[in-house]
């Protein structure tokens, strides 16, 4: 993941403007922009500065591959793009990581919160997998999955085109019939 996309989900998870952001890192709105926006690579220094000023810290940890935060902003692009289809890969490219790694490394995978996609019912998918995996290794989860904003108010299934069959509620885990998220268990593995 990038320092852009890293920097910006710490900024909106705390909910912290730009310039306020600017302000407490003794910097300037310019400066946290085009670092956000990926047009600056910002020096190590500035890189543990800004994101301590969100209440967040920059660390190392394995490269065990996309976390929910990465998967955020796959997502955000493919609602853009207007491709269910990306969308899905994205979110099933997390669920085959969380699948295959165990212990810390799923939960490193799951603690930061990822930003808004976009779309409720793929903020809510991105949490019911998250929780998903985590409840089959008994983990410990971050409160982010508890955000009401990330449960529907009725049941939806965010990937289904025009042409395709209601998932089959009796094959939707638990995790996801809780925020109403119509996706069946044999969908989280990889095509």
């Amino acid at each position: 993941m990038s320092a852009s996309t890293r920097l910006r989900a710490a900024r909106l998870t705390a909910g912290i403007r730009q310039q306020d952001l600017a302000v407490r890192a003794k910097t300037s709105q310019p400066d946290v922009s085009t670092i956000e926006s990926g047009a600056r690579i910002p020096i190590v220094e500035t890189l543990e500065r800004l994101p301590l000023q969100t209440g967040h810290r920059i660390i190392s940890v394995p490269g065990v591959g996309p976390d929910a935060v990465d998967t955020a902003d796959r997502i955000a692009g493919a609602v853009c793009d207007q491709s269910r289809d990306a969308a899905l890969r994205a979110l099933l490219d997390y669920s085959d990581r969380l699948a295959a790694v165990t212990g810390t490394n799923r939960v490193v995978l799951t603690v930061s919160e990822p930003p808004p996609t976009g779309s409720r019912a793929w903020d809510a998918a991105l949490a019911s997998v998250s929780e998903f995996w985590l409840n089959k290794g008994k983990l410990l989860k971050p409160d982010w999955l508890k955000d009401p904003k990330r449960f529907l108010a009725s049941p939806e299934s965010p990937h289904l085109g025009n042409y395709d069959l209601e998932p089959d509620r009796a094959n939707v885990p638990l995790e996801f019939l809780r925020r109403n998220v119509l996706l069946e268990q044999a969908a989280l593995a990889s095509v």
